[in-house]
């Protein structure tokens, strides 16, 4: 039984997925598509949308494209990571994109790639009548030479339309690159500021999705008005945001055995202040541990795979909870890179600094040593790399935080950001905001024990001629220690796409890669 069709749901409600048919129609979304939707089918050339992160920007491109399928005349390509290493490694993306072949055993120069990409689109554009729409997700890591090309595309034209219809969404980042591009900006046509929702429109996609995701069409869950209060105050009316939130309170609401949801629940699962949790956590801990056997109870001892799934997943409600409040254990910058070489004492303190900073859980774990090593390892700087590149690398992306954390593992660094070759730089734990998705399936090419190792597979990769796109996801238990797994960025919804992803793999990486979706109890995670 899936977890959901206690609630009597046919499909999870709010899966952090981008699925179009859940896509809550917020006026500005729908005035932003309405333009994007006139301005591709008018021939207008370049569109950009920019927005925040979690504002709805990737399920707003999923659902433009939907908006064109089963239209002869549209044909909409979609390029994911807009990053690349030169001129020609893009030409030669953007030519396969449109079905153009490259001879075998001939070097194609750029020009050779921009006049086969010309032809393409004027045959296209004018002698068939189609127009050619390229997508960019992630448009804030377009490189400079990519803007130029892009440029030069939009002058592929006749006298009443552009031949190729270029949309990007972009993060905030790219408004300084279009205001040092001016000759990029000023051939924008239509440009959209998406910004988060506002209180009623929060409500209203809520009640959206569990209606969308509902047997009979109606909402079988009740959300008070000061629990909606509390899920806007706690996301700032950022999708992204509410839809991780309201996962969690689902599941909370499942284990409770509760109909309706409430502020305090709410405050649980956003885990906003600690003095509220300090107080709420043993009374959560007592109503988690009667809904586990009421549901035990009603859908019998074959739910224990879903008794499981639940319980990983709102654990942080009532973990290292205890009624006797203790002082925490001082934070000191540890010094040491190997974890044996650690004091216990030192330990507990770099591992409660980045728990409860990061990813807080309750003032009494300051008190508790936690099982797993206070470092992850140490890198050694080479010639032309960044720390933030680095921090993004180990952990999956890089903010203030990390940088601090990272800053005060490092005592002997004085200055992060004029760090040179051979610098050794120590990386502390931070456990992840949050586990990986559920029902999700990744494809792990490596696996390795130490995080020089993980980092030169990944090095190497970037520099090679076949680039996969490839992150670190390091993690910790009880039964593997510290490992580090090498998995493609992309997660997949169904087993069948990993296969066909490990499928397309080269084949000394295809031979050895392997689909992974459990990680097993007690896991903790230092990589979102």
């Amino acid at each position: 039984m899936e977890y959901y069709q206690i609630l009597n749901l046919t499909r999870e409600p709010f899966s952090n997925s981008p699925e179009p048919e859940f896509f809550y129609q917020s006026p500005q979304h729908v005035e932003c598509l309405q333009n994007l939707e006139i301005a591709v089918r008018l021939r207008r050339g370049l569109n950009v949308v920019i927005g925040d992160v979690g504002t709805g920007k990737t399920t707003l491109c999923r659902r433009l494209i939907g908006k064109f399928e089963g239209d002869e005349n549209i044909k909409t390509h979609l390029l994911l990571d807009p990053y690349f290493g030169d001129a020609a490694e893009f030409l030669s993306a953007v030519s396969r994109m449109f079905g153009l072949e490259e001879k075998p055993g001939n070097s194609v120069t750029e020009w050779q790639l921009k006049e086969n990409i010309k032809n393409y689109l004027f045959e296209q554009g004018v002698d068939e009548q189609k127009t050619v729409v390229l997508i960019i997700d992630e448009g804030q890591k377009i490189p400079d030479f990519c803007l130029e090309i892009l440029r030069e595309f939009l002058n592929y034209e006749t006298n009443e339309y552009k031949l190729l219809q270029i949309v990007i969404f972009a993060q905030n980042e790219f408004r300084k690159t279009l205001r040092k591009r001016s000759n990029f900006a000023d051939r924008i046509n239509f440009l959209y500021d998406l910004e988060p929702l506002n209180f009623k429109d929060t409500r209203l996609m809520i009640r959206y999705r569990m209606e969308k995701a509902s047997k009979t069409g109606e909402n079988p869950l009740h959300f008070t008005y000061p629990a909606m209060r509390a899920i806007y105050r706690a996301t700032d009316g950022y999708p992204r945001k509410i839809v991780i939130l309201c996962h969690q309170i689902i599941l909370a609401v499942i284990v409770q055995n509760r109909t309706s949801v409430g502020w305090s629940l709410v405050r649980a699962c956003a885990r906003r202040e600690v003095s509220d949790r300090a107080r709420v956590v043993p009374w959560a801990r007592v109503t988690v541990l009667s809904g586990v056997l009421v549901i035990l109870l009603v859908f019998g001892l074959g739910t224990d795979q879903l008794k499981k799934l639940v319980y990983s997943n709102v654990s942080h409600l009532f973990k290292g909870s205890s009624l006797t409040e203790k002082k925490p254990v001082p934070f000191e910058a540890v010094k040491e890179t190997k974890a044996e070489n650690i004091s216990v004492k030192e330990l507990a303190s770099v591992a409660i600094k980045a728990k409860t900073e990061v990813a807080p859980d309750s003032v009494l774990e300051a008190s508790i040593a936690l099982p797993y090593p206070a470092m992850l390892g140490k890198l050694a700087v080479k010639r032309g790399w960044i720390v933030s590149k680095m921090i993004a690398a180990v952990y999956g992306f890089c903010d203030p935080k990390h940088l601090r954390l990272v800053k005060e593992a490092n005592p002997h660094i004085r200055n992060l950001n004029r760090v040179v070759a051979g610098n050794v730089i120590n990386f502390p734990v931070i456990p992840a905001k949050s586990n990986p998705p559920m029902w999700s399936y990744f494809v792990q090419i490596a696996k390795r024990d130490d995080l020089g190792e993980a980092h030169k597979l990944l090095y190497e990769n970037s520099n090679s001629n076949k680039i996969l796109p490839l992150r670190i996801f390091p993690y910790w238990n009880d039964r593997e220690g510290l490992k580090f797994s090498i998995l493609l960025k992309e997660n997949f919804t169904n087993k069948e796409s990993a296969l066909r992803a490990i499928g397309g793999l080269p084949p000394p990486v295809s031979s050895d890669a392997k689909i992974v979706s459990e990680w097993g109890e007690n896991t903790v995670f230092f990589a979102n």
